[in-house]
């Protein structure tokens, strides 16, 4: 597939959904392209792309029109593969161009203490299944991250010319 067929448009009238989808059904179409096997996930669950070529590869497919991709409480997990579609505009100030960026989920986060992080999220884990299970008496708690990724700082990302 050229470059240019995978730009796709950014978010129209706040609907960013429509616009991810965009993403998944360029990927599904490079998947189909390549004969290759796979199941699609439930909607709005991680992982867009399971058991790939069936040998437990699988792909988060994340759009962005801003540099900053929401992953909610879901936070990119090291044995995820992870195809970013970045559609910033460009500007006088800016100069972003479209790119694309391919890598795992420990790229994806580039932190230096991602095993800290690690241990933070399954703590957090355990303390929902404990409020879950056990309550806190009149007490509710559902802890829940919020997790986010600026996309500026990574490398290797691919511009996508609009002219190819």
């Amino acid at each position: 597939m050229e470059k240019g067929g995978l730009l796709i448009s950014g978010t129209k009238k706040g609907k960013t959904q429509a616009s991810g989808t965009k993403a998944e059904e360029k990927v599904k179409e490079v998947l189909d392209e390549l004969n290759l096997f796979y199941t699609c996930a439930p909607s709005q669950q991680h992982r867009d792309f399971r058991n790939i070529g069936n040998i437990g590869l699988d792909i988060e497919v994340k759009k962005s029109d801003k540099g900053i991709i929401k992953c909610n409480d879901t936070r990119p997990l090291e044995d995820v593969f992870y195809i970013v579609f970045l559609y910033q505009k460009s500007t006088e100030k800016s100069k972003h161009k479209p790119c694309i960026w391919f890598g795992t989920g420990d790229e994806l986060c580039g932190h230096p203490e991602l095993e800290a992080l690690r241990e933070v999220d399954i703590a957090m884990e355990n303390a929902r299944k404990i409020a879950k299970s056990k309550g806190l008496g009149n007490l509710k708690l559902y802890p829940r991250y919020n997790w986010s990724v600026n996309c500026a700082g990574l490398s290797g990302k691919i511009e996508l010319d609009p002219e190819q």
